[in-house]
């Protein structure tokens, strides 16, 4: 590849020769100054120049051998490795992300594995690194969450860290993230960064013009970020982003996995049917996969190729008999019309005329049961796919009482590779399809209940959840020894796209081999098709060991969350808002328990049930028993479902002493408002006490204050304290006749006066306090389905006096008081102000405060809530609620009347 795109400077090849240096194709500059000297007509020989000119055309020389632009070259030999092109540009990558700290004050850097894939991808796409991808699960973990999903991974680009760590040129840190999901990071050594100043300035170029960002970005190296979104259908999406410091941003491409066009027929092994009912065969459609399309955007690099290969998915999901026997019959074994079109969804209107589905269904057949232990369905996967590209994907189905579920399929044809010529390539992208359609068919299968362990255990990813992959070939190309399909290089890198990270690779008589992955086995040879039930068991072992594995990590997810629960009790003081979380927490913790002692339960009753095949006589059947270990896998996965029972009891302690250190808080909090009521009553008597003793004091005050009124009223008769002469009139009837002859008689006339004035006083002041009274105060818990918004209309009309809200993290309660004002609706009388509250959230009348004068209104208890309800549905505000009657109901007749003639006004 060309490393440098500079092009030769046009100045005299004379003072600037040793500044030019040739690019591949390109004359160099000894002979661009010969030439143009030939061309001026100054042909000399070099004898003949002068000495500096000569020299410069040296260095010149020089300078061509010394910066050539091969790629090769003595800069590889490293540590006793010679290093390729693509190791040296990814140490470079790395050594740009993570390089050891130079002093005790600074912190390490090292890079982290997902983000290193990504990079890796987006440089094979550039044109940057060398290496093949596929698509392959990976689990992605962010701000405490893990999700699976497919990535394009370079098995290649990951052996070629592996060499890089063997030498010791990298260091690999182990960690776990939130929910404790292993993670790798990687850090260039001091000798990785003695080896990246070797590496030639064309080659680093090379890497720069791609790993940088462009302008005017192009001082800042490219960041990897993960973005996580929800589709419409509720689903995770995730996509991860290249960024640079200053606000570049760019998606990348690495989890589009490429489809492929493929015709497949159903497969399940033999001795896993129960009839001889025969399965649909699509060989004779293998041409439509040639006549399909493809997205594959590199160029890929067979070297295996496998011929006539039979697929079996495998996973372990809860099942009983009783999930048996109901599935058994909504899929209709027993029926006369078997089988039928299914979907997951939900009908929540099952009287309705039409229902309507999302686009894409699962055609069962079923092709024989058993009623209780298994049955075995065929099923047509009519899922949409990009334009172009044709999938024909037919699968045999076998759900077993024990729990394994196998997905089958024959592969007919990929693309234009016929059964016989069927790369692993190819086959890479075909199993990512596979799997995830095996997701939704069993989604559509399974019952709620079984969804809901489902979710539980893989944290809401149960659509990506992990599978094993058992692939069956007749034959496989190159027919090697199975030391070499282990070489650390094409082979093993091919193969790894499949099964994942290589086992061990086995020979299995003389014309079998068997190789063993982390997600997956594969065994090719003649007599692939003899050792069915063999290799069958070891899948139904491997998807429990797989489950237990997923298992496990749920429990540390639980343990977690006991933890933070028990750190939210000791500091409950500390924020108010810590009693509704720890309530949440352990209502999650406990749902959580039940699920995972129930799956405890149906994974133990699984092993127990399972009897491991006896030792075949033959020499390559014995083999193979001895290298798939039947006996000591089903031991060590029992061993670990038994540790898995004491895990999750510790976990049942834990929750039960929570609960109890809850139940202290909740008891104490109890004490506290006793004690507050308590206070609250003492406070509330000695109130009372007090204002009946200021009562009576007012009482006496009124009094003294009305006699001396009645006073000031006689002297403002005579106009005694005014500084007025006193009238004739009040000399000659009063101070004369009864002042002046009868001792005392004025003073008892005015006494007189006074008690009659404060009688009458006091009577006036009773008169308008019994006004105050009669009023009939109702309150009624109402909890009836409303509709918010015809709620907010209706009190839109209403002259609002108060209005009060309470919103919280899962609650909005409104209240709202106002004033009625139609006498003719409420019976003629006095109208009543209500105040009412609602839940705005949920939809939700709460309760109803009524207040009315009874003086002026015939209505009682029943009346008012007749009225009130049927005014509410009269609006659309009141769905479906029929009034509590009071026993004391005297007018409801009366109401009745009142309410069929306001409604016509």
């Amino acid at each position: 590849k060309t490393m440098r795109n500079s092009q030769v400077k046009k100045q005299d090849p004379v003072s600037n020769v040793e500044d030019q240096i040739p690019l591949p194709g390109m004359i160099s500059a000894k002979e661009q100054y010969t030439s143009s000297r030939a061309s001026a007509g100054l042909e000399k020989d070099f004898k003949a120049m002068s000495k500096t000119v000569k020299e410069k055309l040296e260095i010149a020389a020089k300078t061509d051998e010394d910066e050539s632009f091969e790629l090769e070259g003595s800069w590889q030999d490293f540590n006793g490795v010679r290093w390729s092109v693509n190791h040296a540009k990814l140490l470079y990558i790395i050594s740009l992300y993570a390089v050891p700290a130079q002093s005790v004050s600074e912190q390490e850097n090292w890079i982290r594995h997902i983000p290193l894939l990504v990079l890796m991808y987006e440089g094979i796409i550039s044109g940057v690194l060398d290496f093949d991808y596929a698509p392959q699960s990976v689990l992605v973990s962010k701000d405490g969450i893990s999700r699976r999903c497919f990535m394009n991974i370079t098995q290649e680009g990951k052996g070629a860290i592996e060499d890089l760590r063997e030498k010791n040129l990298l260091h690999g840190l182990k960690l776990s993230s939130e929910d404790f999901q292993p993670v790798t990071a990687y850090q260039c050594t001091a000798q990785g960064l003695e080896l990246v100043s070797r590496i030639p300035k064309h080659v680093k170029k090379d890497v720069d013009r791609w790993i940088y960002a462009p302008k005017p970005y192009q001082d800042n190296v490219l960041k990897v970020a993960l973005k996580r979104t929800q589709s419409e259908e509720g689903t995770d999406l995730q996509t991860f982003l290249l960024i640079a410091e200053g606000g570049y941003e760019k998606p990348s491409t690495v989890t589009n996995v490429e489809e492929v066009s493929y015709v497949s027929s159903p497969y399940l092994p033999l001795h896993l049917r129960k009839s001889e009912k025969p399965m649909t065969n699509n060989s004779s459609r293998a041409s439509e996969a040639a006549a399909g399309l493809s997205n594959i955007r590199d160029e890929l690099q067979e070297n295996i190729h496998l011929a006539h290969v039979q697929v079996l998915i495998g996973e372990w999901c809860p099942f009983g008999s009783n999930q048996i026997v109901s599935l058994n019959e909504r899929l209709g074994a027993m029926d006369r019309c078997q089988g039928g079109l299914f979907t997951s969804k939900i009908d929540h209107e099952p009287t309705g005329t039409q229902l309507k589905v999302p686009t894409g269904l699962t055609k069962v057949d079923v092709l024989d049961f058993d009623l209780v232990h298994c049955i075995n369905i065929e099923a047509v996967v009519s899922y949409p796919e990009d334009e172009g590209i044709v999938q024909i994907e037919n699968f045999g189905m076998h759900l077993n009482v024990d729990g394994t579920v196998a997905y089958g399929m024959k592969i007919e044809a990929i693309m234009e590779r016929k059964a016989d010529d069927i790369s692993l390539d190819m086959l890479s992208r075909l199993l990512v399809g596979v799997q995830n359609d095996s997701s939704t068919i069993m989604n559509d299968l399974a019952s709620s209940y079984q969804r809901s362990i489902l979710q539980m255990i893989y944290c809401g990813d149960q659509m990506n959840r992990s599978k094993y992959s058992m692939i069956i070939a007749e034959a496989i190309d190159p027919k090697l020894n199975c030391e070499e399909y282990m070489d650390r290089g094409d082979n093993e890198n091919e193969i790894k796209q499949v099964l994942g990270d290589i086992y061990s690779a086995h020979n299995i008589g003389a014309d079998d081999v068997l190789i063993l992955g982390r997600d997956g086995m594969l065994f090719a040879g003649p007599n692939s098709r003899k050792h069915e039930p063999m290799l069958q068991f070891y899948l139904s072992l491997f998807v429990r060991e797989i489950f237990v594995r997923v298992f496990f990590v749920r429990t540390f997810v639980l343990d977690d969350l006991l933890k933070k629960t028990r750190i939210l009790i000791v500091q409950h003081e500390r924020d108010p808002n810590n009693i509704p979380k720890i309530r949440s927490m352990l209502n999650t913790a406990s749902k959580d328990m039940i699920l995972l002692q129930e799956v405890l339960t149906y994974l133990s009753e699984s092993l127990q049930g399972m009897e491991v095949p006896e030792r075949p006589q033959d020499e390559a059947g014995g083999t193979l028993f001895k290298v798939l270990n039947l006996l000591n896998v089903k031991r060590d996965v029992s061993l670990r479902v038994e540790d898995l029972k004491k895990l999750v009891e510790g976990a049942q302690h834990e929750l039960t002493n929570l609960a109890a250190m809850t139940d202290v808080i909740n008891t104490k909090q109890l004490e506290d408002v006793f004690k507050n009521v308590e206070s609250n009553t003492k406070f509330l008597v000695d109130s009372s006490a007090s204002n009946e003793r200021a009562s009576a004091s007012l009482e006496v005050i009124q009094i003294i204050l009305g006699g001396m009124f009645s006073f000031d009223i006689i002297d403002r008769i005579s106009g005694g304290t005014m500084g007025l002469s006193t009238p004739w009139w009040v000399e000659q009837w009063i101070n004369e006749p009864i002042v002046a002859r009868i001792p005392f008689l004025w003073f008892a006339i005015n006494i007189l006066w006074m008690v009659l004035f404060c009688y009458g006083m006091i009577k006036v002041m009773r008169y308008f306090s019994d006004l105050g009274s009669g009023f009939l105060t109702l309150r009624v818990k109402v909890n009836a389905k409303i509709s918010s918004e015809k709620m907010e209309r209706f009190l839109s009309d209403k002259n609002i006096e108060v209005t009060d809200s309470l919103e919280e993290q899962y609650i909005a309660i409104k209240k709202v008081a106002w004033q009625e004002l139609d006498r003719a609706l409420w019976a003629g009388g006095a109208p009543p102000k209500i105040e009412i509250t609602y839940d705005v959230q949920y939809g939700y009348l709460l309760s109803v405060l009524f207040y009315l004068d009874r003086k002026k209104s015939e209505l009682d208890e029943d009346g008012l809530m007749r009225i009130f309800t049927a005014t509410l549905a009269e609006h659309g505000v009141l769905e479906d609620y029929d009034p509590p009657r009071s026993k004391y109901a005297k007018v409801a007749e009366d109401v009745d009347d009142f309410q069929s003639s306001a409604f016509k006004s």
